[in-house]
C-alpha cells in the first residue's frame, strides 16, 4: 500500500509526474489549490458574478457545480445557478437528469432544464431520424453539439448569467485539439481557450473552463469523494464519435509517458496564442447576428438555423429569410 507523501497515511491518488501521494484530505486541498490556481491565472471571474454552471449530470459537470457552489460560499459576491439541456435521448439523459436533480436539490442551487423539443419542437432522437430519412451527411453528435452549444448560450443569457462555467477538463480540451488538427479546423481551435469571449457581440455569454488544467482521473475521484458519482451510462450516439478513439489512445500515451497531455495542453496555448493573432482572418470577420433567430452567429445564418432548414423543422416565414440570404451567398 502506498501511503501520503503528506501525512503518512493511507493514500487514494497518485501523481504519476511528481510521484506525490495523497490521502483523501490532502488530494481534495491539492485538487481545490490546483482548481483555484486556474482561475487565477486566467482570470476567469471577478468578485462579482452571475455564474451559469453547465451540468449534464456526469460526474465532471456535477463536481464543476458542487467545487463552484462551495467556492462561492468564500466570494459573498457569487450567484450560481445550474443549467441542464435535455437533448431527448431516450434511455440516457432521462436517467442523468435524475442525477442533477438529486445534486441540485441537496445543495439548494438554482437550477433551469431546457430542452430540444422545448426551444426547437423536436428531440434530438427525431431529429437524428429526420436527418437520416432526408439523407443529411451530419452524424447524432453534430446536431448535438450544435443545438447545445446555441442552447447553452441563450438560456444561459435568459437567466442573467454574467458568465457560463463548463466542466472540460484537461483530458477533453487536448482530445478536443486532437480532433481539430485531424480535421484542419483552426478555427474550432480558438474555442479551446481557458476563457472564451467576452466577444464583440452583446447576445454572447462569456465561457471559462474552471477544470482547464485538471486530469479526468481526477475529477473522476473528486466526484467519488463528494458522493457525486454517478452510474454509469453512456450516450448511444458516442460510437459514432471519432473522440472515443482518440481518448483510447491518448490514455495509452499517457499510461507510457506520463506528462504527455500536459505537454499537449502547453502546445494548445502556444497554438492559441499565435492564432489570436490572426482571428479575424481565421474566422472570416466580426461575429454577426443570425438573420433568423438573432443569435450571435459567424455567418448571416447561424449553423443552427441551417439545421433546421435543412431537415425541414422551421416555420415558413424563417424558411424565406434563409433561401433569401442562401440565394445571395453560400455559407
Amino acid at each position: 500500500m502506498v501511503n501520503c507523501s503528506i501525512c503518512g497515511r493511507p493514500a487514494v491518488y497518485i501523481n504519476r509526474i511528481s510521484g506525490q501521494a495523497f490521502c483523501k484530505k490532502h488530494f481534495l486541498e491539492y485538487f481545490d489549490k490546483k482548481v483555484r490556481r486556474t482561475i487565477r491565472r486566467y482570470k476567469m471571474f471577478s468578485s462579482k458574478e452571475h455564474i451559469v454552471v453547465a451540468v449534464s449530470g456526469g460526474k465532471d459537470s456535477l463536481s464543476l457545480l458542487h467545487y463552484l457552489y462551495n467556492l462561492s460560499k468564500r466570494v459573498p459576491g457569487w450567484r450560481i445557478t445550474a443549467l441542464l439541456i435535455d437533448e431527448g435521448i431516450r434511455g440516457y439523459r432521462d436517467i442523468t437528469k435524475k442525477d442533477f436533480l438529486r445534486v441540485v436539490n441537496e445543495l439548494g442551487v438554482d437550477y433551469k432544464i431546457a430542452s430540444f423539443e422545448e426551444y426547437f419542437g423536436y428531440t434530438l432522437d427525431e431529429i437524428v431520424r429526420i436527418g437520416r430519412e432526408k439523407g443529411l451527411p451530419y452524424l447524432p453528435c453534430s446536431y448535438c453539439g450544435v443545438f447545445r452549444r446555441y442552447l447553452l448560450n441563450k438560456v444561459a443569457r435568459e437567466l442573467g448569467g454574467t458568465v457560463l462555467a463548463t466542466a472540460h477538463n484537461l483530458d477533453d480540451v487536448v482530445q478536443t485539439y486532437v480532433m481539430n488538427i485531424i480535421n484542419n479546423s483552426w478555427d474550432k481551435i480558438l474555442r479551446l481557450a481557458p476563457v472564451t469571449g467576452p466577444l464583440d457581440h452583446p447576445k454572447f455569454v462569456r465561457r471559462v473552463k474552471p477544470f482547464y488544467e485538471i486530469l479526468e482521473k481526477e475529477t473522476t475521484l473528486y466526484s467519488i469523494l463528494n458522493n457525486l458519482y454517478p452510474k454509469f451510462v453512456e450516450c448511444p450516439y458516442a460510437r459514432f464519435n471519432i473522440r472515443w478513439m482518440i481518448r483510447r489512445q491518448l490514455n495509452e500515451l499517457e499510461e507510457k509517458y506520463p506528462g504527455t497531455k500536459y505537454s499537449l495542453l502547453r502546445s494548445l496555448l502556444r497554438i492559441i496564442d499565435i492564432l489570436s493573432k490572426h482571428r479575424d482572418e481565421i474566422i472570416h470577420g466580426e461575429i454577426k447576428t443570425c438573420k433568423v433567430c438573432g443569435e450571435p452567429s459567424a455567418h448571416e445564418i447561424c449553423r443552427a438555423c441551417l439545421y433546421r432548414y435543412e431537415l425541414g423543422i422551421m416555420r415558413d416565414d424563417e424558411k424565406r429569410i434563409v433561401e433569401e440570404v442562401l440565394g445571395k451567398k453560400k455559407i
